[in-house]
């Protein structure tokens, strides 16, 4: 008797286990264009599914896009600061607030752009002359690197404070910071003698995260709430995306199943679930690493148009949504600037 009931706690387990995945493996999302046919690169979404995107196959321009009703949505140009002749946009928080940098011939400055205030130069820190802003949180804090003759050093900006140098793991090398969360942990790369490596800024200290076993160089691209923290790992094999928790320090995250062994994980929200890209035979695939660490192809859990590749997912929201940089493989410019649509993933009802 005890046999036959030991068998069925064992069966009905692994049935809950088969249903487990078979639930998981069933979400799907709806999709939304968001109107942008030459895409270099896009940034979001905040909870309002707004992207912050750079386009421009003749000439370039940055923009803030907002779904809105569908299927036509609303685009905000960020226009140009005087002598400065294209803006790049790399980030923008729930308030629609977004940074990136202003390129001319000779020129690179860190900016911020508001619906109020438009275009402003952040400015740089004492004795550099250029920069690149690449994170904000909804604070207004704004991360990244000013640089000069002495290299790169990474900043926190703030409208009280304005700029503050934040340091490098070696006085004398260069850092850079590219994500910073709502409670005020900043993650980004910094220079050491064991070369460059993730690094995390918190309560005013600076700690190293290390690589994965065998590689050389690593760098954190975002970070959340919580305090987990997502990036890559880079060594003689390539790049491997990697999780890093403060209690379980630094994880490989999977590529895909039967892809090549080079991935990179660039987003993460507060439920911890993890975007970026695998690289396939074919070429990367945007993914989704649920919060176990799961990786799935978001071609697979969505209806693609056809033609179209879903190649890099580079942001996730609280509330689940994705966006994502799609290639038209039927375009023929798409190996010209590499990307041409931009797609907001919304996960279906039940």
């Amino acid at each position: 008797m005890k046999a036959n009931r030991w068998t069925a706690l064992v069966l009905a387990l692994f049935v809950l286990h088969i249903l487990a995945d078979q639930s998981q493996a069933a979400a799907s999302y709806t999709i939304q264009d968001l109107g942008v046919d030459d895409a270099e690169k896009a940034s979001g979404p905040n909870l309002s599914g707004q992207a912050a995107v750079r386009e421009g196959l003749g000439s370039v321009r940055s923009s803030r896009i907002s779904p809105g009703a569908l299927p036509v949505p609303t685009t905000d140009s960020l226009g140009l600061l005087p002598n400065l002749d294209h803006v790049t946009a790399n980030a923008v928080n729930d308030s629609g607030t977004i940074v990136g940098s202003a390129n001319g011939k000779t020129a690179v400055r860190p900016v911020i752009w508001t619906n109020t205030g438009g275009l402003q130069d952040l400015g740089t820190l004492p004795g550099d002359n250029a920069g690149v802003a690449f994170g904000i949180n909804n604070l207004g804090a704004v991360v990244g690197y000013s640089g000069g003759s002495q290299g790169t050093h990474a900043f926190l900006w703030t409208a009280k404070d304005g700029m503050q140098s934040l340091g490098a793991l070696l006085v004398g090398e260069s850092s850079k910071a590219f994500g910073v969360s709502d409670n005020g942990m900043v993650v980004g790369s910094s220079g050491s003698p064991m070369g460059t490596h993730a690094v995390l800024w918190s309560v005013g200290n600076m700690q190293d995260l290390g690589t994965l076993p065998g590689d050389t160089t690593s760098e954190a691209l975002a970070v959340n709430n919580q305090g987990t923290v997502v990036g890559y790992s880079k060594g003689a094999a390539g790049e491997r995306a990697f999780v890093w928790t403060p209690q379980s320090g630094m994880q490989v995250l999977d590529p895909l199943p039967g892809n090549l062994s080079l991935s990179r994980a660039v987003g993460i929200n507060d439920g911890g679930a993890v975007v970026g890209d695998s690289l396939s035979f074919d070429g990367p695939r945007a993914v989704l690493w649920n919060a176990q660490g799961k990786a799935q192809d978001l071609n697979v859990l969505v209806t693609v148009p056809p033609g179209m590749i879903m190649s890099h997912a580079v942001g996730i929201n609280s509330k689940g949504q994705i966006l994502v940089l799609t290639r038209n493989e039927m375009d023929a410019h798409s190996h010209h600037e590499g990307f041409n649509r931009v797609f907001l993933l919304t996960l279906a009802g039940p």
